[in-house]
C-alpha cells in the first residue's frame, strides 16, 4: 500500500491552557502532508503550481479521537482514496508518540484547477504527474 508520513513537531502555541492542541491546527498538519504526499508520488506541489495547476480544496471532514499534547511530535499518514483526471481524494491519519492508534483522521476531496481557477484535465495536460499519483492510488486498491 503506497502512503508518505510526515512528522510534525507539536507546537506550544498551538496549544490552549490545558497544552492540547487546538483543534484548529489540524488543518495546517493535513496541508504539510498533502504537500508530502505530492513529493513522494515524484511530483512536489511546486511541479503542478509552476504551471498555474492546484488541487482546489473542495471539501475535508475530520474526526477526533484523542488529544494531542505538547510537547512532542505526530505522524501524520496520507494515502490517496480517489484519483481521475479532475479529482483527488486523501485520508490521513494522525499518530501521536507511541499509540499505534489513530488519534485523528480526515479526508479531503479536491478539484484540479487549472491558470484560469476552472476544472482541470489533469491526465491530458500533465500525464506524468496524472500516471504517478494514479499509481499510487492503485497500490492502495490492490491491499
Amino acid at each position: 500500500m503506497f502512503y508518505s508520513e510526515s512528522t510534525i513537531d507539536v507546537r506550544y502555541p498551538d496549544c490552549d491552557a490545558m497544552g492540547i492542541v487546538h483543534h484548529a491546527i489540524y488543518p495546517y498538519w493535513y496541508e504539510i502532508a498533502r504537500m508530502d504526499f505530492f513529493a513522494a508520488c515524484g511530483y512536489p506541489y511546486s511541479y503542478t503550481h509552476a504551471y498555474g495547476v492546484d488541487p482546489a480544496m473542495v471539501s475535508l471532514e475530520l474526526k477526533y479521537k484523542a488529544p494531542v499534547r505538547y510537547p512532542g511530535s505526530v505522524t501524520v499518514r496520507t494515502t490517496p482514496t480517489a484519483c481521475a483526471p479532475k479529482k483527488l481524494g486523501l485520508h490521513y491519519a494522525v499518530y501521536f508518540g507511541e499509540n499505534p492508534d489513530p488519534v485523528a483522521e480526515a479526508d479531503s476531496f479536491h478539484i484540479w484547477t487549472g491558470p484560469d481557477m476552472k476544472s482541470y484535465d489533469l491526465q491530458q495536460n500533465l500525464p506524468e504527474v496524472y500516471a504517478a499519483i494514479h499509481k499510487a492510488w492503485e497500490t492502495c486498491q490492490e491491499a
